[in-house]
């Protein structure tokens, strides 16, 4: 099949005589919205985190960040099995989060087995100095060049996912990594069974990219499924010593799907886990690997 999307390869050699530790490091500020059935969208929160993502077999010593204007005043990144975070809070305006976090230079330091970066300098800041989040996502469902429901799909024909217009999407000016598109969907317990990649571990979705196909392969019969599209627009970019980093304004949509046919959801729980720390109308917010 066709798929009508376009796919960027990462630059994934950038560096790799320098270290083999770290994938890449980045700090984002966000916006969460959880769609419905019907298509209309409901403001979850806004966010602030940061992450750091090993490559296969690395390790991370230590990690801490800081803005440049706080007199040394910085956090630790703290393991959470699958890569490094650090929580700095849900907020419920835009105003909000700016208040608490605002726009500005943020410090990184970070420490390998194989080398160490100390006080990186990266920029938060968009366009006379605002905060340039992308417009909310709304997502779209087509099987057989028809629009379908959400909560009809047939898990025996290939699931088309778009989504509205990228409203600032670009390259990276810096040649780094370019603006992307994250799509997942994870079954019913939280395990991811779709992702299209990430920056600087091979192929990854780009802001070019309007719609991505889903093989019906990774679908089952009446079954619960989450699904996330997110938007994240890069601010800055550098690579230090072989290590990449960036930062992000990002937006994400969640929707909840499921699959036509007999219900087979045993085991299943009542609310399935949140599928990252931005979806917080779960019933219980967790840490999902």
């Amino acid at each position: 099949m066709k798929r009508a999307f376009l796919f960027t390869l990462a630059m994934t050699g950038i560096g790799c005589a320098e270290q083999s530790d770290i994938s890449f490091f980045v700090l984002v500020k966000s916006s969460n919205y959880a769609q419905d059935s019907i298509g209309e969208l409901r403001l979850l929160n806004y966010h602030f985190f940061s992450e750091v993502f090993l490559q296969p077999d690395g390790v991370l010593e230590s990690g801490r960040l800081q803005r440049a204007d706080t007199d040394g005043a910085s956090l630790e990144y703290e393991d959470r099995g699958d890569n490094f975070y650090i929580e700095m809070g849900h907020f419920e305006s835009q105003e909000a989060v700016d208040q608490a976090h605002p726009n500005g230079t943020y410090l990184f330091s970070l420490t390998t087995p194989g080398v160490q970066i100390r006080e990186v300098p990266l920029e938060l800041v968009g366009p006379s100095g605002q905060t340039d989040i992308p417009a909310p996502i709304t997502i779209s469902l087509m099987q057989a060049g028809l629009k379908i429901s959400p909560i009809a799909v047939d898990p025996d024909q290939d699931l088309v996912v778009g989504w509205s217009e990228y409203s600032n999407g670009r390259s990276d000016p810096r040649g780094i990594v370019d603006d992307m598109i994250f799509v997942v969907v994870a079954d019913c317990h939280g395990e991811r069974i779709f992702h299209t990649g990430l920056p600087f571990q091979g192929q990854y979705s780009t802001y070019r990219s309007r719609e991505i196909s889903i093989e019906s392969q990774h679908l089952t019969a009446g079954q619960p499924y989450s699904a996330f599209v997110e938007f994240p627009h890069v601010v800055d970019s550098k690579v230090t010593r072989g290590v990449p980093g960036f930062t992000s304004y990002a937006t994400a949509t969640y929707l909840d799907l499921h699959t036509t046919g007999p219900i087979s959801n045993a085991g299943c729980p009542d609310v399935p886990p949140p599928m990252d720390t931005g979806q917080t109308d779960r019933k219980e917010l967790q840490r999902v690997p």
